[in-house]
């Protein structure tokens, strides 16, 4: 089984799906899987992972029974640890879109393009604003 897993393994497990769920967008879906089937990870610990198995597996790939099995009778905690890292890459990610979004606008407003969408549209195709 996977009970003499390292901590080193178990974080590289974590950032891994972690790392896919925010690539993905899957971050809401990921909150409802995990913390829908935490309640039966620690009451029931197989039965949690029997929820969970199908789902690991399917994103995940081999990794997913990896870190199904590395979840076992800990299912609340890691679950939570997985969904604090998937915070925390939310906010770089954000932070990222953010600055990419402002250097577009700055690169349009030195190209001359005009603000807005429509604007910006109407300008492509040749329409020049009268002043």
């Amino acid at each position: 089984m996977f009970e003499d897993a390292t901590p080193e393994r178990q974080e590289e497990l974590i950032e891994q799906a972690a790392q896919y769920i925010v690539r993905h967008d899957l971050e809401d879906f990921a909150q409802m899987a995990l913390e829908g089937t935490a309640p039966f990870g620690d009451i029931v610990g197989e039965l949690g992972i029997m929820m969970a198995y199908p789902l690991a597996v399917t994103f995940f790939n081999r990794t997913g029974s990896d870190f199904i099995n590395m979840f076992g009778f800990n299912y609340k905690i890691n679950a939570e640890r997985v969904l604090k890292r998937v915070e925390e890459l939310k906010k770089v990610k954000e932070l990222q879109e953010k600055k990419f979004k402002e250097q577009e606008k700055l690169i349009r407003k030195l190209k001359g393009e005009p603000e807005g969408w429509f604007a910006r549209q109407l300008w492509r195709l040749g329409f020049k604003r009268k002043k």
